[in-house]
């Protein structure tokens, strides 16, 4: 290894170092402001805690890597403008490429480590965290139950207390709803003027014993007509109600944890690959679905609907067909004679649909009649699996671009790493300026505009108004211009004096000096 190479190593690995425990650091505390109003007054040991803060610390490694580089790439680049070493290597014949070879090295080697920490550790992670988490959060309900506040914890059950004892036991106004019913529009809910909770000694029940109360349930309604005006309705006074909970679904080494919330979190690229090409499939599947709903009303055969209906009006039963018979026979009597004409030479025969404006024209009415009733059931039918059709399709687009963009951004997050160390280090070479201070700040400033494109670029993604890919590379199309700018102005010694000349000269002009 070269002197200038070991020169720019060793200056470069303390400050990247400490700039990476400081970013994650940071990123854990505002996990902790996030999440510990959930986690405090449940019990949770110490050990739990801190395997919390590892899982967290481990799944924001990719988001903690660029910004390290960006503020060791301005503090090492600016102490060396500082001190004129820069110049100095300058000077005898040593581009700024070549200096900042060592640092294009390690800013290469971390945007391979942040793809292997996506792909491999932060699913992991994701998935432990999670896990632990849904559990804590389940776990001990009855002190997660607070006042005035509707709690789900309890599977089919949604519990409100207004108002709740210091002894953490009595509580009065009671409301609970029991969803454990099979229609979930039915009403069956409970109201208490007062009560206590708590839990057994070993944590396996939890009890509410409730006072002067009353209770509301719908009944079942019948399929019949009158089930539409009339609701039957039990209301039930007592004095004492008592309800047991098992805890066993909240217990921390449970099975039944929700982990399919933002599933996209919790797979790799190679995974995510597969499940963009499962919601294609998907898609291809429900396109041609819709395809053949409607290719049911345009190939409607009319000729068969008119000779089902045919087929119907001659299973009628033979009296009626007498009776039809009957009735022709009285209207021929009751009719003129035909008279006869002279006899006309012989023609050929017209075109039957010569005069013939319409298509339905060219039906008889009660054939048309029997099209027009058998087309507009077979569109009923159809509408509904459209409607729900289409549906289906925007709910798979939605979840496909979802699995999309995070498979971008795995990437994006790791190759913006030497986009802000060209950046870091052009910067720091030209304001020449080292420290903890003004590096920290020009890093502040930089990565601030970048997780405000990348929140836009996700924002507009789930919204639906931009791709995927596009969102996910935003950031990459204000940053690389940014980044090219800078280096262009740091290969040739130019500094931002005529930005600040600009600046002065529009200060003047709408904001002279005062004499």
């Amino acid at each position: 290894m070269k002197k200038i190479d070991k020169l720019v190593l060793m200056d470069f690995v303390p400050p990247y170092l400490l700039a990476f425990f400081v970013a994650e650091f940071v990123l854990v505390m505002q996990f902790l402001w996030k999440y510990i109003d959930v986690i405090i007054g449940k019990g949770v040991s110490l050990g739990i805690l801190l395997e919390l803060i590892f899982y967290w610390s481990v799944r924001i490694i990719p988001e903690s890597l660029p910004v390290s580089i960006l503020i060791a790439a301005v503090m090492v680049f600016g102490n060396l403008g500082e001190k004129y070493e820069l110049s100095s290597m300058k000077s005898a014949g040593i581009s700024l490429t070549r200096i900042m070879g060592m640092g294009i090295l390690i800013a290469i080697l971390t945007t391979m480590f942040s793809l292997f920490a996506s792909n491999y550790l932060k699913p992991r992670a994701n998935y432990k965290f999670i896990y632990r988490y849904n559990a804590i959060k389940r776990q001990k309900p009855a002190l997660s139950i607070e006042e005035g506040i509707f709690n789900t914890d309890f599977k089919n059950v949604v519990i409100r207390v207004g108002q709740k004892g210091k002894d953490g036991q009595s509580i009065g106004d009671i409301l609970v709803y029991d969803h454990a019913v099979e229609d979930k529009r039915d009403i069956n809910m409970l109201l208490a003027r007062k009560g206590r909770m708590y839990a057994q000694e070993n944590e396996d029940f939890f009890i509410m014993e409730l006072e002067d109360g009353e209770q509301y349930r719908e009944l079942k309604q019948n399929n019949s007509k009158t089930s539409k005006k009339v609701k039957p309705m039990i209301r039930t006074k007592f004095d004492s109600w008592t309800k047991i909970f098992d805890l066993s679904e909240f217990d921390l080494e449970a099975q039944n944890v929700n982990l399919t919330r933002k599933k996209y979190d919790l797979l790799n690229s190679y995974q995510l690959l597969q499940a963009v090409d499962s919601f294609n499939r998907e898609i291809a599947e429900n396109k041609y679905q819709n395809l053949n709903n409607f290719s049911d009303i345009l190939q409607f055969d009319v000729y068969e609907a008119i000779d089902k209906a045919d087929n119907e009006k001659s299973s009628l039963p033979k009296h009626v067909k007498e009776a039809i018979k009957s009735k022709d026979k009285i209207v021929k009597a009751n009719s003129k004679p035909v008279k006869r004409l002279n006899r006309a030479p012989a023609q050929l025969p017209e075109d039957s649909l010569a005069g013939m404006h319409t298509i339905a024209s060219s039906f008889k009415p009660h054939s048309l009649k029997t099209i027009l009733t058998s087309v507009k059931h077979l569109s009923q039918r159809n509408q509904d699996k459209i409607v729900k059709s289409d549906r289906m399709k925007d709910t798979l687009k939605h979840s496909r671009a979802l699995y999309v963009l995070r498979l971008h951004q795995q990437h994006s997050w790791a190759f913006i790493c030497i986009i802000f160390l060209f950046i870091g280090a052009s910067l720091g070479s030209i304001v020449k300026k080292g420290g903890y201070g003004y590096p920290l700040l020009i890093a502040i400033v930089f990565f601030m505009l970048f997780i405000i494109f990348n929140i836009m670029g996700e924002k507009l993604t789930k919204g639906g108004t931009m791709e995927p890919v596009l969102g996910a590379w935003l950031p990459y199309f204000f940053m690389l211009p940014i980044a090219v700018l800078l280096t262009f102005k740091a290969l040739n010694d130019s500094d931002f004096s005529w930005l600040s000349t600009k600046i002065n000269l529009v200060r003047h002009r709408f904001f002279p000096d005062k004499e």
